[in-house]
């Protein structure tokens, strides 16, 4: 299934755009002594909107799943009341806003998907819309398997309490692991600090000490593969921390 790209709003783009020349700005001072060098970052703004993107959507989507996990235990439990799955799904969305107010994410996907439904989409179809508009496979799964429970009669309420374990199973397993590595992240995030902590204190307190290394062809090559190091191994230490299961 197709990943959706989470797009940044006019505020999130400002605060990229300043984040990124306050970073290019430093780099440039640092690394090359001069402020003019900053425009040799300009066309990496490009990587570092996708690296925004991409945390605003994985946090999107963690959210929005633990509001679909709670949004389905309602619906599970308007369904052995006795209600159609439409009227449960109505229900669930005035449950979600008590619990996660009015503008949250899933108030507003259920809010579309209740709006389908009253269209006459089947409850299926729309719930297979919702997953291709979020892109999270949990969704698209569910709507697999209680496409399938409904077509062939299958207690719709037992499906529902049993795909809720697994997904619930899923997080909380997520939800551990983040919790152990999280000192480990904190540390390495630490340490990503001082490199460029140690080049300001020599620059402010020992300028002449590293002068050599500016102003010269020599120089700049050994402060650029400094640089690409550096970036690279904040990388890879972002991404061994991203935890999937």
């Amino acid at each position: 299934m197709k990943k959706q790209i989470e797009k940044p709003d006019a505020k999130e783009w400002a605060l990229c755009i300043v984040a990124y020349a306050a970073i290019s700005l430093l780099a440039a001072w640092l690394f090359y002594d001069s402020i003019a060098a900053a425009l040799i970052f300009a066309p990496f703004f490009v990587l570092f909107i996708r690296a925004f993107c991409a945390y605003k959507k994985r946090r999107s989507n963690e959210e929005l799943t633990d509001g679909f996990i709670r949004t389905l235990i309602s619906v599970s439990t308007s369904l052995s009341a006795g209600m159609s799955a439409e009227n449960a799904f109505l229900g669930a969305a005035a449950d979600m806003e008590k619990l996660y107010g009015k503008r949250s994410q899933i108030v507003r996907q259920l809010g579309v998907i209740n709006t389908q439904v009253g269209m006459g989409v089947r409850v299926c179809d729309a719930l297979y819309d919702l997953a291709k508009r979020t892109g999270i496979q949990e969704i698209y799964d569910f709507a697999v398997v209680f496409d399938v429970a409904s077509r062939k009669g299958a207690d719709r309420t037992q499906v529902i309490s049993s795909c809720v374990l697994v997904m619930e199973n899923k997080r909380h397993t997520e939800c551990e692991a983040q919790v152990l590595i999280r000192a480990k992240q904190y540390e390495q995030r630490v340490m990503c600090i001082i490199p460029p902590g140690i080049l300001v204190y020599l620059r402010l307190s020992s300028g002449s000490f590293i002068d050599v290394l500016y102003h010269n062809p020599l120089g700049a090559a050994i402060m650029t593969a400094c640089l690409i190091v550096y970036v690279l191994a904040i990388c890879m230490s972002e991404r061994i921390g991203d935890v999937k299961v």
